[in-house]
């Protein structure tokens, strides 16, 4: 996405007015879960907007009223509606490319799950996802498929075919990335910079309760030499915590106690301020990312995105990364958080629930946030003698151009320690009859490794699957990144996977048949399946 169209999202949005008061501290290791569950007695009914009664002498010199008088509380907010005002862009479909005019498949690789987390937003509530909230390779990544994290190399690649079910006489191709794991003891230590929007939309549970509740986590998992600041912005940004040590666990939990809802919405003065305090503390041993907490709603500041844009890219190049983590739905900008991530050298989560706060926050954020392969990208080339056509299966807004693949100053995805990807294609033979096990193309991976300075490369072949007979030729592994790709594309809208007439209760079969056989994820997704057949 240019930079025009990121200036065009800025302004997408409104913003509401709220205030609420300071919040105790509580004790334990319940307290974020104490944040999030009584943020609705901290900050109004339900985590609504919150309401006062003014004071009697303000009263009486505001309307004449006799002294003492009390005024009467101001009106209710609206309902909070979830499905209203949030922006999505759609990617387009992923269909057929001929290997004739085009045999090289070339895209940036991305650790991205906020679309897959939006979809459960909207199922929770008993909605279908809106379709252009869908990439599909957000929903494949966010599964494990127990591929095994490379021993010495920064980087690991399996790739596995087998033939769909829909369509026997093609293959179906996964490419699976890994990265090397790093022990809490080699960790780098990590300087996060919090820049948490507390404009008035902000002024829900699900919202700035989750917030707090997240840094609550991550003080709670972090390491006592890492460092934590805090800022925020609505009208315009301040610093709350400047860059304290988690050994000094108190005075960040105060800080989080200060955070109240209120005002408009200036993320570009939040995230210039968030650079400025991530800078002070930038740590040359260690991991300095600054964390974008919001809604994505976006209407005070300038109208011009070109330089704030110029600032992120420009701290991802001092080694400052950007990960977004998008709050709520309703009113929500999924497309401005999933870009500015992609301009950051960063990723893009989404979450709307405790335990979704606690995936994130307890068990990947911190692992994966030290990078070990920078500028990460993915090329197949396909033989044009064996194969007719192809379709990557999602990346639509990571495709590269084919030279950009070698050229090493092209920015591309950015991969932490202990990230999982994969990529699907579907394949259509140049022939009737292929060999079992007969080479297709070649898939490559280039990266940089900031450890080293060096680019590094990583070679395999792309083969027929090697039985025929279609139970057989499934790993439960592509069978399961397969069912997550077609449920993700039919709920889009796919004109490949609707003409094949595929549906949702042939899904649900699949998901049950993996559920049998134990599967990991396959529990998850065939949930995921049920609500949106009942939506």
């Amino acid at each position: 996405m240019n930079k025009r169209m990121i200036a065009a999202l800025l302004a997408v949005g409104l913003g509401a007015t709220a205030c609420s008061g300071d919040a105790e501290p509580s004790e334990g290791t319940d307290q974020a879960r104490d944040y999030y569950e009584d943020y609705g007695e901290q900050h109004g009914d339900e985590g609504g907007a919150a309401g006062s009664v003014n004071a009697p002498d303000a009263a009486a010199e505001a309307g004449g009223a006799e002294p003492g008088a009390v005024a009467p509380p101001p009106p209710e907010p609206p309902p909070h509606d979830p499905f209203r005002d949030n922006y999505f862009e759609d990617v387009g479909e992923t269909l057929w490319t001929d290997v004739a005019e085009a045999p090289e498949s070339t895209f940036a690789l991305d650790v991205d799950t906020g679309s897959y987390r939006v979809a459960n937003a909207f199922l929770e509530k008993g909605s279908r996802p809106d379709p252009d909230s869908i990439r599909v390779e957000e929903w494949v990544n966010a599964f494990d498929y127990g591929d095994a994290p490379p021993e010495e190399d920064d980087l690991g690649l399996v790739v596995e075919s087998g033939h769909g079910r829909a369509e026997e006489d093609n293959a179906l191709v996964r490419v699976g990335v890994t990265t090397r794991e790093l022990s809490d003891e080699e960790r780098p230590p990590a300087n996060i910079t919090f820049v948490v929007d507390t404009s008035g939309s902000m002024d829900l549970q699900d919202r700035l309760g989750l917030v707090q509740a997240s840094l609550a986590m991550l003080v709670e998992n972090l390491n006592e030499d890492d460092t934590i600041s805090i800022v925020t912005y609505g009208d315009h940004a301040e610093p709350v915590l400047e860059p304290t040590p988690v050994a000094e666990a108190g005075s960040i939990y105060r800080a989080i106690d200060r955070l109240k809802p209120g005002g408009s919405t200036n993320m570009e003065a939040g995230l210039r301020e968030g650079y400025e305090q991530a800078r002070t503390a930038q740590r040359e041993d260690g991991t300095n990312v600054v964390v974008l907490a919001s809604d994505g709603v976006a209407n005070v500041g300038t109208t011009e995105a070109d330089p704030l844009v110029e600032e992120i890219v420009r701290a991802g190049e001092q080694g400052i990364h950007l990960v977004t983590v998008g709050y709520g739905m309703g009113n929500y900008n999924d497309t401005l958080m999933e870009q500015l991530a992609n301009q950051g050298d960063g990723f893009y989560s989404y979450i709307d629930t405790f335990a979704e706060a606690e995936q994130l926050f307890v068990e990947e954020l911190t692992p994966t946030l030290t990078v070990v392969a920078a500028d990460s990208k993915a090329q197949v080339v396909f033989d044009e003698e064996q194969v007719d056509e192809y379709r990557l299966i999602g990346y639509q807004n990571r495709e590269l151009d084919p030279e950009d693949f070698t050229d090493d100053t092209v920015d591309a995805g950015e991969l932490g320690a202990g990230h999982q990807v994969s990529a699907l294609y579907e394949v259509v033979p140049a022939a009737e009859d292929v060999d079992p096990g007969e080479e297709l193309g070649q898939v490559s991976l280039r990266w940089r490794s900031p450890e080293e300075g060096v680019n590094g490369q990583l070679d395999a072949a792309v083969s027929w699957p090697e039985q025929s007979d279609e139970a057989a030729g499934m790993t439960e592994s592509l069978r399961m990144a397969t069912l997550v790709a077609d449920t993700a594309e039919l709920l889009k809208g796919n004109e490949v996977v609707a003409e094949r007439g595929v549906s949702l209760s042939d899904l649900s079969a699949e998901a049950e048949a993996l559920v049998d056989q134990e599967v990991a994820g396959a529990t998850e997704i065939l949930d995921v399946i049920q609500r949106a057949q009942e939506a």
